[in-house]
């Protein structure tokens, strides 16, 4: 039987046996066993690699590596070159694209964003002294002028103007940067209209209707970058804080960026239903905002008749309250100033008024609309003794009775 060959084979010194495996040449070395070959013929050359810079292989393999990766090959930048990144793979903010997250939503709010500009107010030394939102109303493709409706917070402080002749940056949506001059402003609804002058058009929000409890919209906001923000929030179905004393403004579901002070609130069609105050953020609905415009464009002010008494509506009370009175809905008088037209008529705290001028819309932004409607007949009129009449109709819960109350 043959001898099994194992895995050290024997070799002869002057090389391997016949029989034997071939033994490499790089082997032989090892072994001490290679002779220089007779004659002094080294043999057929060796072919040699050449030794390849790692850059030189990153570029020979980028076009393989590319189609692997399922990207392009690395072309190396010159000295002294700044590639600009234009593609963010993290978003400037996390909200914003968890809130905006499906295309149609990003096309609607990309669209909308358009009429959404950010307003620094600053100090003659160039401190800016607050950072809040705007909507652009207009534009004149003609004069190259706009107009933009925002907070009365980036320049008032407790109904007053911090500096006579405020200093306003508008950052529009492409990043430049113009300047604006106030309109006009009005404490009580806490809104401020200002007029910029642009070489690229402005874009003029769409309007649409006011904002209903319950329904779904965005908050959209611009910061001194002219970075956008937006926020997903629901219009709950409860009062505004009873600090603001807005009865008429509906909350929002979505806290707000640090320049989301008068904000753009849209549907999820893109219209905007109204302006958002404060960072939880309450709701003035766009009908009394483009009264409040237009009436301040026709007759240079604002007028609605004063109460002087603090309403609740109704609706909102919980059912064990609203079971306790005797009526189906209306506005409930929470506190009458003394020495007022109210007091003097007699009427006191948990009065019910059932009615006005005959009609019972108990939403409190629609009576704000009515109390405007009143001030836009007043300036209309061009009798000067001319009165607004306000007829109510109040239910007294302790005695269970009805009457009626006219202010003139």
């Amino acid at each position: 039987m043959p001898p099994k060959w194992s895995k050290a084979r024997a070799v002869t010194a002057a090389g391997a046996s016949s029989a034997a495996p071939r033994v490499t040449r790089l082997r032989s070395r090892v072994l001490g066993l290679e002779t220089a070959p007779a004659g002094g013929d080294p043999g057929p050359l060796r072919k040699t690699r050449k030794r390849v810079p790692p850059e030189e292989k990153e570029e020979e393999g980028g076009s393989a590596k590319a189609a692997v990766d399922g990207g392009s090959p690395k072309i190396p930048a010159p000295a002294d070159t700044v590639i600009p990144c234009t593609c963010r793979r993290e978003p400037k903010d996390l909200r914003t694209a968890r809130d905006v997250a499906s295309t149609p939503d990003k096309a609607m709010v990309k669209k909308a964003a358009l009429s959404v500009v950010g307003i620094l107010a600053t100090k003659p030394d160039g401190k800016w002294t607050a950072l809040c939102s705007g909507i652009v109303v207009s534009w004149n493709e003609t004069t190259r002028l706009g107009t933009i409706v925002t907070s009365s917070h980036v320049v008032c402080l407790c109904g007053e103007l911090i500096d006579p002749i405020p200093k306003l940056l508008v950052h529009l949506p492409n990043k430049t940067i113009v300047e604006g001059r106030l309109l006009f402003f009005n404490a009580h609804y806490r809104i401020l209209l200002l007029e910029v002058l642009s070489d690229s058009p402005l874009h003029p929000a769409n309007f649409g209707s006011n904002p209903e409890f319950g329904q779904e919209g965005f908050a959209l906001a611009r910061d001194d970058e002219s970075s956008l923000f937006a926020r997903r929030g629901t219009v709950l179905w409860q009062e505004p804080p009873s600090y603001l004393n807005d009865m008429y403004r509906l909350c929002l579901s979505c806290e707000v960026a640090q320049c989301g002070t008068g904000r753009s609130v849209i549907d999820q069609h893109g219209d905007v239903i109204g302006m958002a105050f404060c960072y939880q953020p309450n709701i003035l609905p766009i009908s009394i905002l483009q009264t409040c415009i237009g009436m301040w464009t026709k007759f240079s002010r604002i007028a609605r008749p004063v109460l002087d008494m603090e309403l609740r509506a109704f609706e909102l009370l919980d059912v064990s309250h609203q079971e306790e009175h005797n009526i189906r809905d209306g506005f409930i008088v929470t506190l009458v100033y003394d020495d007022s037209i109210p007091a003097s008529l007699d009427m006191s705290q948990g009065d019910i008024i059932v009615s006005y001028n005959g009609q019972y819309d108990f939403t409190l932004h629609k009576f704000e609309d009515f109390l405007l409607s009143l001030g836009w007949d007043l300036l209309a009129n061009a009798d000067s003794s001319w009165k607004v009449g306000l007829e109510l109709e109040v239910y007294d819960p302790v005695t269970r009775t009805t009457r009626s109350i006219t202010f003139t």
